[in-house]
């Protein structure tokens, strides 16, 4: 089954299967998560005709349920309330934690006490209650009595009944348009509607969602009970009979579920083909009003955990008592994109390292605790103001290894990963290889080749201090690594050969360095930055020296700097290098290149 996304004024549900997810966000900005096990599951999802009757009811009964137990429409709250209800939750915690309980039992409390709630019924929820069976009425009174009086004075009863008809349908979509357009005076209706949107727009885009536009989807439930409820007044209105109360309300149930059937299928169609999906148009701009990135990430985060709950099978539900990882990391990626750091990598850094886990173990976590949620929230806030990672830490982690970094040293970035990963590849392609690393730094890269493949691991550095700090780092994650003072090759003896030859040279323009982020700036030693005027220096120094110091069939790989890939190639084919490949990072930037010694 589709994962499904319902609309609320203040979040969305995702359900998909026996799954439910609900993502909230108060007006004060707190975020809220909370997941269960759903009985109103859609069965006959593959089953045409049928499925529509009951993907409506469901989806009907999920509304008014979200509206009685989860409250609808998003209300301030004091901040006195808002630390008292910050204490409970937490002495909540603790007591639960001391009686051990499990999280389904949790998740089971949790519920049990909002179906409780759900039946006492607040002001706010009558308020909402008597205004929607008001709208109802005054809805039906337009809708059933207007249009028929407006076609009797255009057509009277002896014109033609087909044209008096036409114009009653005609009128009952008018009202029902300008029913549903009016409604967005309601700051609460308009909210409903964005979160409606920000909902199709995860659905379809997932993680872009927040930098990409999506058409809308036709079987989008609002858009699904519009275009429904449009059909059956198109056929009642066309096709009405006057048999008596009793057959009229017969015949107007089996048009209304007739409607629903095939009008799923139709919906179906038109989102199944790409030429037919600006159809939805005709219809979806009613139901849709622009979300903001709060809605978008709102939604993102529901979506986020139903994939976690439906890809990991021991995943536990979630309740108000404990911090949702997912809601954390979002609030993270927020703030560090609200103080103009835009890497993602530095989200999953900062929360791994403060949980004590590498940036894939991470992705397994369900919940965090209070402690390390305001541990998170503190680091969080010093990057924000432009602290590296490393001050903060003393230490980063890189390959799923952990290293001291300091000023002295050039902080490994996520993208030499793969750098690591191509030179360990290449070492399958002898028995007993020989690798230099050429300006090792803080030893990132010979460390973390040494630990993880069969080789005689060599790392040179001009810079003693960064040479004090890597065989260090060397020490501490227990890899063999022959660390030497020298500017590239000088220090080495003369007819001494590598099968693989790696570096992460300084690559960044002279006169772009004070253009780089302050972090950066600050807290790497310009020796492993500053590259020349072009950027290019060091490669030019390289590649000639390094073709000599490589064995017969050895590989030279480099990380380079954007758009530096056609110079670099240019320099390595020159120097006498073949099999030259490029390999792009994360960003889809070209960041590896690799060259063969043929000779």
């Amino acid at each position: 089954m589709e994962k499904i996304v319902f609309p609320m004024a203040n979040g969305v549900v995702v359900q998909c299967d026996e799954k439910k997810v609900v993502s909230t966000i108060s007006c004060d900005g707190n975020k809220k998560l909370v997941s269960c096990k759903e009985g109103n599951k859609v069965i006959f999802w593959n089953f045409p005709f049928v499925r529509g009757v009951q993907y409506f009811f469901c989806g009907i009964f999920a509304l008014l349920k979200n509206l009685l137990v989860f409250g609808g429409a998003c209300q301030k709250v004091k901040t006195k309330n808002v630390e008292k209800i910050k204490k409970e939750t937490k002495s909540k915690t603790k007591t639960i934690e001391k009686k051990g309980k499990s999280k389904k039992q949790k998740s089971d409390n949790f519920w049990n006490k909002m179906q409780k709630n759900a039946k006492k019924i607040s002001k706010n929820q009558i308020f909402i209650a008597f205004f929607v069976v008001l709208g109802i009425f005054i809805a039906s009174i337009f809708l059933g009595v207007v249009p028929g009086k407006i076609a009797f004075l255009i057509v009277d009863s002896r014109g033609d009944t087909m044209l008096r008809n036409l114009i009653i349908m005609l009128f009952k979509i008018f009202i029902f348009v300008l029913i549903i357009i009016s409604m967005r005076v309601f700051p609460t209706f308009c909210e409903f509607l964005r979160f409606n949107r920000a909902g199709d727009v995860v659905l379809l885009l997932g993680e872009k969602s927040k930098k990409q536009k999506s058409p809308p989807r036709a079987l989008n439930f609002l858009n699904f009970f519009v275009f429904v409820s449009i059909l059956d007044f198109a056929v009642i209105s066309l096709f009405g009979v006057g048999f008596g109360f009793l057959l009229n309300f017969v015949f107007h149930l089996a048009v209304f579920l007739a409607s629903i059937s095939f009008g799923y299928e139709i919906l179906w169609v038109v989102d199944k083909f790409s030429f037919t999906k600006n159809l939805a148009y005709l219809t979806a701009f009613l139901v849709y009003l622009k979300p903001s990135t709060t809605h978008l990430e709102t939604a993102y985060v529901g979506w986020t955990e139903m994939n976690l709950l439906l890809s990991q099978k021991d995943r536990g539900f979630m309740d108000n008592s404990s911090r949702a990882f997912s809601v954390v990391y979002s609030e993270v990626r927020e703030r560090l994109m609200s103080a103009g750091v835009n890497d993602k990598s530095e989200a999953d850094w900062l929360i791994a390292t403060i949980l004590g886990k590498n940036r894939a173990e991470i992705k397994l976590v369900s919940t965090v605790t209070e402690k390390q949620y305001e541990e998170i929230l503190k680091a969080t806030a010093r990057r924000a103001k432009g602290e590296s990672l490393d001050n903060i830490f003393g230490y980063t982690e890189f390959f799923g290894l952990r290293f001291d970094v300091n000023k002295k040293v050039l902080t490994p970035r996520m993208e030499t990963e793969i750098l690591v990963e191509n030179v360990i590849k290449l070492a399958k392609n002898f028995k007993k290889p020989t690798i230099l690393d050429v300006g090792t730094g803080s030893g990132a890269i010979a460390v973390a080749v040494a630990k993880n493949c069969d080789a005689f691991v060599t790392a040179v550095d001009i810079s003693k201090p960064a040479l004090a700090v890597a065989e260090q780092n060397a020490k501490k994650n227990d890899a063999k690594v022959e660390f030497l003072h020298s500017n590239l090759f000088d220090g080495l003896k003369r007819k001494r050969k590598f099968d693989i030859i790696v570096s992460n040279p300084p690559y960044i323009r002279s006169d772009a360095i004070k253009k780089l982020d302050r972090n950066v700036r600050e807290c790497d030693p310009l020796l492993a930055l500053d590259g020349g005027e072009d950027g290019l220096d060091f490669y030019r120094q390289i590649v000639p020296a390094a073709l000599k110091r490589l064995t017969n069939g050895g590989f030279l790989l480099f990380e380079i700097g954007k758009g530096q890939a056609p110079a670099v190639r240019k320099i390595m084919r020159e120097n006498g290098f073949e099999d030259l490949k490029t390999i792009k990072d994360y960003n889809k930037i070209e960041r590896i290149i690799i060259g063969c010694n043929r000779k």
